[in-house]
């Protein structure tokens, strides 16, 4: 049986030539550069393009505003870090000159093999040795390209009282369930559901008739007004607000989604009833018992429209008392 190297175990493949077209040849010591960074390997490419082989001279003077426009940099001085890389590592000269109309310049030297003292890989064959050994001095098989590893296992760690109470809440919120809703809840967001509906219909009539702010936003943020909208509503159902309370202040903020003080301060208001104060949280600022309901409601804003059939508005007749 013939003995494998695990090196040359590792999935082959192989590269053949294919369309042919002008090229500019990079070494393979600035391709496999351990210290180069990967912009700057881009840059020595558009400079070793530019350079005039019939010249001889191995030079080449591109302004920075072309580099970084083949580059597809928007700033003219997004090449100056990964040239002074390529200085750094003997990849390339620069010298200053003075154009015959005297303009300033700058002239790089693009060299081919690298500086004296260089210790890197010269060569893709170099490279891959070096590979091999240091996959070898580590005692780690070569990588099996495209095949997925298996996670190493867990090592047990001593368990402190707050790591273990940490432990057993993420076990309590990843065995928590949602809240089921009851009958009367769902009822009351589908009612909801139907007045944002109709609301959002509304103020596109008025916005379109000039008299109220067209809807602004990107798609998300459009929806997540319908959202806090439909939220507003829901809760004000919740504090038994008749619908006909919800259409007044909604006709008289104009807006696509009321902001959530003014949505409260005018339910209350409407109804005759002072704002509380209060010094947070989400409980709303009113409760069933401060009002009695009833009537008209004095001071109600003319918005054009005629109060909406309240069967439309998710509604029965029996709803309302």
């Amino acid at each position: 049986m013939t003995a494998h190297a695990p090196e040359d175990l590792e999935e082959q493949y192989e590269v053949v030539a294919g369309r042919k077209a002008p090229y500019t040849t990079i070494p393979d010591w600035i391709t496999v550069h351990d210290d180069l960074d990967p912009q700057a390997k881009a840059v020595y490419g558009v400079l070793a393009m530019h350079v005039n082989v019939q010249r001889g001279d191995d030079a080449a003077w591109p302004t920075r505003l072309v580099i970084a426009e083949m580059l597809n940099w928007n700033r003219e001085q997004s090449p100056d870090k990964y040239i002074k890389q390529l200085v750094a590592e003997g990849a390339i000269d620069t010298e200053d000159f003075t154009r015959p109309n005297g303009a300033k310049g700058k002239r790089y030297y693009v060299h081919q093999t690298p500086p004296p003292g260089f210790t890197g890989a010269t060569t893709v064959a170099e490279w891959y040795k070096r590979r091999r050994e240091a996959l070898a001095a580590s005692n780690s098989p070569a990588p099996k390209v495209g095949r997925p590893r298996k996670a190493a296992p867990a090592q047990e760690t001593r368990s402190t009282p707050a790591s273990a109470g940490k432990k057993a809440t993420a076990t309590k919120k990843a065995a928590r369930t949602p809240k089921e809703q009851t009958p009367e809840e769902l009822e009351l967001a589908a009612k909801a559901q139907m007045g944002a509906d109709w609301w959002w219909k509304e103020a596109k009539k008025l916005a379109d008739a000039k008299k109220m702010k067209p809807l602004m936003g990107s798609k998300r943020q459009q929806s997540g007004y319908y959202l806090n909208l439909r939220t507003k509503i829901r809760d004000a159902l919740d504090a038994d607000y008749e619908p006909k309370i919800i259409w007044a202040a909604l006709a008289e903020l104009k807006e696509w989604s009321p902001a959530k003080r003014e949505w409260e301060s005018t339910l209350a208001r409407l109804v005759g009833v002072p704002a509380p104060r209060r010094s947070g949280g989400r409980a709303p600022i009113f409760t069933n018992e401060q009002w009695t309901q009833g009537g008209d409601t004095p001071g109600a804003p003319s918005t054009g429209s005629t109060t909406p059939d309240l069967s439309d508005y998710g509604f029965e007749d029996d709803d309302v008392a």
